[in-house]
């Protein structure tokens, strides 16, 4: 075989994979691939699992984290904005501040509760 056909068979190889992997380290694995219109990178527990997931799409990026705790640390702020913010939680939901807290609505703002204690 020339060395031309074996550079064109990589690059077929290649491209029909289109899928890169690396090892890490304590078993975990990174992909990145192709995955329809988009490219996907995905980081994956020694089990399998997925910890990390990119989604670059023609809408952006799509961050998903699966893991038992997420921190987010900022020595400034912290800032979302989205048409919709949800926050659920099995158990308990805590807000605190050192300062003050603020609320601020331009339509309605609704508290439903078993019971509200309020000072």
């Amino acid at each position: 075989m020339s060395a031309k056909s074996e550079e064109e068979l990589e690059q077929v190889t290649e491209e029909a994979s289109d899928r890169r992997e690396i090892f890490l380290r304590e078993g975990r694995t990174l992909t990145v691939e192709s995955a329809g219109e988009g490219e996907l990178v995905e980081i994956r527990s020694s089990s399998g699992q997925v910890e990390l997931r990119i989604k670059l799409t023609e809408d952006g990026p799509v961050l998903q984290v699966e893991s038992a705790r997420l921190q987010l640390k900022a020595t400034e702020a912290v800032e979302i904005a989205s048409k919709r913010v949800e926050i659920r939680a099995t158990e308990t939901v805590h807000v605190a501040s050192d300062n003050e807290v603020k609320v601020e609505a331009e339509g309605e703002v609704r508290v439903n509760g078993k019971m509200i204690f309020l000072n």
